[in-house]
């Protein structure tokens, strides 16, 4: 495949919401008036038969490149060509434009299928290099791969791949598209100078001046409500309020008097009048945090003010009128909580005007090194004679999966800050390979392994508990928060190991 960041100039860029890659591509191919637009091929040598637009250009191998706007970034990515051999809509061959695609029965997949037995969202095609990368998110009825059922993998040319009743042969074209990306490093909180980040700040930074509502799906830690502040300080609503509701949280009795407030005296415990996060973002944008987690006899009623724009306090009868922006963030999959019935179907289509995904840190591994730096300027201050990292020790940090994302690089980085970073590989301060030295552990042949390992493992507890603390000046939460352990877990460990006088306050009990 080739992919390749470049700029050059051209048109306006169309002044259409996209929440795809491919809703890019289809975007930017679109006839503009008294423009001709590009055909799409029905095979990899066949050509367009229309005259390519004044913004596109053919090469002397039939490749077609569309011209970006000025000063604009451009992704140039290969397309993918579906044939659909067996299931309801076989005889069907599609062209998807890459990098990525998603196949399913819900019309804002880039491949819609009639096939009763493919999930919502089923499938996601990615362009990695020279493969294409299969991707299942947690269908119903699975993916299978030449026969063979797969979460994650890669397809062979013209490999058959099943889901529900339906087969598909996939092929890379060499046909080209080019799909403009950010120039930007950074949206609001957010940062990665990878295609991934960019193509995500390409989208935020189109939406974030208009109401629409959005939906924003990513694991924990991706920076769901960094994107989100993000969004409505790059709005015309920066002004109002951006008020946080997380739904994961609340008490289930107290959440509809969370979000929409209650009048006093509406059940036992109102002793005044409430105002709800509804109104108190009025004028600006509520982030509903983990709303997958908002109970089924709440859904319906979300819906309501979502279409209404008013909102009725419990215990009134009076309805209030709102202005604000709704976006919601989960981390799983509502669309696969659609066809398992344990959210509502026209709640998504509501919340999903414009779905979002954040990627993973190890799908972005080349931002790690910006990312750390980042995070090493923002704790320093906090972190009294941390010393700077060094660049091999930044460079350790990418190989690393980081299944906790950024959160979890976060707290990386601010352990190797206060606890010392290791020496370099190589350095004077290594043993030679070979001599025989023990690396420092106190190795005992007189004693057992399983006794040794757990001697150490001791030792090693305590002298790192005893420097946590020391850095943090006896703070038992900052020094927890170092370790990445839970606080109630450091304190049993300064109970263990006798540290008691290290802790700021020791004259309390722990």
């Amino acid at each position: 495949m080739t992919c390749r960041v470049r700029t050059t100039s051209g048109p306006p860029y169309p002044r259409n919401i996209v929440p795809s890659a491919c809703w890019l591509a289809r975007l930017y191919l679109r006839p503009r008036p008294g423009q001709h637009g590009i055909a799409p091929s029905r095979s990899a040598g066949e050509q367009p038969a229309d005259r390519l637009a004044p913004s596109m250009s053919r090469s002397d191998d039939g490749t077609i490149t569309a011209q970006p706007p000025a000063d604009r970034l451009m992704l140039r990515s290969n397309k993918i060509r579906v044939e659909i051999v067996h299931g309801p809509d076989a005889g069907s061959v599609i062209e998807l434009p890459g990098p990525e695609a998603r196949v399913g029965s819900d019309a804002g997949c880039d491949l819609q299928l009639k096939d009763r037995k493919v999930s919502r969202q089923h499938l996601v095609l990615r362009i990695e290099r020279d493969r294409i990368r299969v991707i299942d998110p947690g269908s119903r009825n699975g993916t299978t791969v030449d026969g063979v059922q797969v979460r994650d993998a890669y397809a062979r040319p013209d490999s058959s791949i099943t889901i529900g009743s339906s087969a598909l042969r996939l092929r890379m074209l060499s046909t080209i598209v080019e799909l403009p990306i950010s120039t930007r490093d950074r949206f609001g909180g957010l940062l990665g100078r990878s295609v991934a980040m960019r193509r995500l700040f390409a989208v935020l930074e189109r939406v974030a001046p208009t109401d629409t509502t959005l939906l924003i799906e990513g694991e924990s830690g991706t920076g769901k409500e960094l994107a989100a502040r993000g969004v409505h300080e790059a709005s015309t609503r920066a002004d109002g309020p951006f008020v946080v509701f997380d739904c994961s949280t609340a008490s289930s009795t107290l959440l509809e008097s969370e979000l929409f407030g209650h009048k006093k005296g509406a059940f036992t415990g109102a002793l005044d009048d409430r105002v709800g996060m509804f109104e108190e973002a009025d004028g600006g944008t509520l982030f509903l945090d983990e709303l997958g987690e908002l109970p089924p006899d709440l859904q319906p009623k979300l819906l309501r003010v979502l279409e209404s724009g008013e909102v009725r306090r419990v215990g009134s009868n009076k309805p209030r009128r709102v202005d604000v922006r709704v976006i919601a963030a989960t981390n799983r999959s509502l669309a696969r909580a659609v066809d398992l019935g344990a959210f509502r179907e026209d709640l998504y289509y509501r919340l999903a005007v414009v779905p979002i995904r954040l990627p993973p840190l190890r799908e972005r591994l080349e931002d790690i090194p910006l990312l750390v730096r980042h995070l090493e300027q923002q704790l320093a201050s906090r972190i009294p004679g941390a010393a700077p990292l060094s660049e091999h020790v930044v460079s350790l940090f990418g190989e690393q999966s980081w299944h906790g994302n950024v959160r979890e690089l976060r707290n990386a980085v601010a352990r190797a800050l206060a606890l010392g970073a290791p020496a370099p590989a190589g350095s004077e301060a290594q043993p030679p390979s070979g001599s025989g030295d023990s690396g420092g552990l106190d190795v005992r042949l007189d004693e057992p392994l399983l006794a040794g390992r757990s001697r150490v493992a001791r030792e090693y507890e305590k002298a790192y508990m005893e420097l946590a603390l020391k850095q943090t000046g006896g703070n038992v939460s900052q020094a927890a928060e170092l370790a990445g352990i839970g606080r109630k877990f450091a304190y049993t460990l300064i109970q263990r190991f006798g540290l008691r006088e290290s802790v700021e306050g020791s004259s309390e009990p722990i």
